[in-house]
């Protein structure tokens, strides 16, 4: 009998090729998550920063002019907040959309497994039947051949 070939092998080759270019994607994506979530991160203690100072400069008395920078630079930090939380959020939902195009893929992969799991099962079963069949012609002849002589 020849050697089992999964008859689906190139497409679960070309599908798993493609399983890994769309985890790499996620991947960068999510390494992109991290950095914007740092940032943020490093704005809110920048912001907790300037007000102690901003705090320590009115109870030690400053200039106004002082004053509206303090809340200048504060200004600056919201803006920036805001913008990267609205990137953010945006980057939230790509990430979901190529986490489904990952599942999607992945049981696409998962299927031709089990589908070589049940081609293989069959082939085997018939190796089995196609052995049983050889034992069963050559006691047969040996059987035959005992009986003429």
């Amino acid at each position: 009998m020849k050697k089992f070939v999964f008859t689906m092998q190139k497409m679960r080759d070309y599908k798993k090729q493609i399983l890994e270019s769309e985890k790499n994607k996620l991947m960068t994506l999510r390494k992109e998550q991290y950095t914007m979530e740092n940032r943020i991160s490093e704005l809110d203690e920048n912001m907790l920063n300037l007000g102690k100072r901003q705090t320590e400069a009115m109870l030690a008395g400053t200039k106004s002019s002082d004053l509206i920078l303090f809340n200048m630079q504060k200004d600056g930090i919201r803006r920036e907040k805001t913008q990267l939380s609205y990137q953010l959020n945006i980057l939230l939902m790509t990430i979901e959309r190529q986490r489904k195009a990952v599942v999607k893929i992945s049981q696409e992969v998962s299927g031709l497994d089990k589908l070589e799991e049940q081609q293989r099962e069959e082939y085997n079963k018939l190796a089995a039947k196609e052995s049983q069949n050889a034992i069963e012609e050559f006691l047969s002849f040996k059987l035959s051949a005992q009986k003429t002589c």
